[in-house]
């Protein structure tokens, strides 16, 4: 399968992005390349920090930038979770590469025409992307593969508002054309990574590591600690890396339920909750409810230690 993954690249998708980079991953998963969207911070800084991840993972994949703002709403970001750089504010934001001219929305749309049938997408910032390259091919569900969408609150237990996940909350009109747009969307909701957090004992030992990947690890996590103290983590929430695990591995689910997302667009309490309807005669999201923590916590160690 070839891969493109879309991202707002704070820490978590930092460390998703070394996933596909793993040793022992099966040689068929290739990531082709990394759209960039605003969410975590600016786009701009997005694309550097994307850049900075491939350069210590020394992987050539292009980058192609986007949207620097949701469809809608103004611009809403996430330093004081991700740091002032979105890398943890640990000077990491250091790079010399430069996104393709191309725009991500439109390398998108190409890459799924070139790859039909065998391209996968795995998102894990807003969707801006995603939305402006479905309205701009609608074609666009029909050439993907598989969607895996990491977003929404199942259960309603917000980290943007009481109801909202920051992804979905971000940018409530552009997760609504997805979910509308597509039918067979893989979903792994915030709560799942509330749920199911990688023990602390395994989180220091990656950082202990000794390679440039596990100095780089340590380096951008250092605000972690800080998550622990401000919230009452018992672990480390990991929503993108398991994200991109259930992608690579559908084994990685050990609970998934079939229903029918809708997206909240309305103004009120309610705005970007992700409500699923169990009733409907057609499905579009495979929402992932559990999964096996221990393979995705393998597969993220082996990727930033060797």
């Amino acid at each position: 399968m070839r891969w493109i993954i879309d991202t707002d690249a704070g820490i978590d998708d930092a460390i998703g992005l070394g996933l596909p980079f793993a040793p022992g991953l099966a040689p068929t998963h290739i990531l082709l390349a990394v759209t960039t969207v605003s969410g975590n911070v600016h786009v701009a800084q997005v694309n550097v920090n994307v850049g900075a991840v491939l350069d210590v993972l020394e992987a050539p994949t292009p980058i192609y930038s986007g949207c620097d703002r949701p469809m809608i709403e103004p611009r809403v970001h996430a330093e004081d979770f991700h740091g002032p750089d979105g890398l943890g504010g640990a000077g990491l934001s250091k790079t010399t590469r430069r996104p393709e001219r191309e725009h991500a929305a439109l390398a998108i749309s190409r890459l799924a025409r070139q790859h039909r049938g065998a391209l996968g997408l795995i998102a894990l910032g807003p969707l801006t992307n995603v939305a402006l390259a479905c309205n701009l091919d609608p074609e666009l569900p029909h050439h993907i593969a598989r969607l895996i969408v990491m977003g929404g609150a199942w259960q309603a237990r917000g980290n943007q508002t009481s109801a909202a996940e920051f992804n979905f909350a971000v940018d409530p009109e552009s997760a609504h054309v997805v979910f509308e747009r597509f039918s067979n969307v893989i979903m792994v909701p915030w709560e799942v990574s509330l749920d199911q957090m990688m023990p602390f004992e395994l989180f220091e030992r990656i950082r202990a590591g000794a390679t440039p990947r596990a100095r780089f690890f340590a380096a951008m996590t250092r605000i972690v600690y800080d998550w622990r103290d401000q919230f009452g983590f018992t672990g480390v929430p990991l929503p993108d890396p398991l994200a991109v695990a259930v992608a690579l591995d559908e084994g990685v689910i050990a609970r998934a339920v079939q229903a029918r997302v809708k997206v909240d667009i309305g103004h009120s309490v309610g705005r970007a909750l992700s409500s699923l309807d169990y009733r409907h005669p057609q499905p579009n999201a495979q929402v992932v409810v559990q999964v096996h923590a221990d393979v995705a916590w393998q597969m993220i160690e082996r990727a930033w230690t060797q």
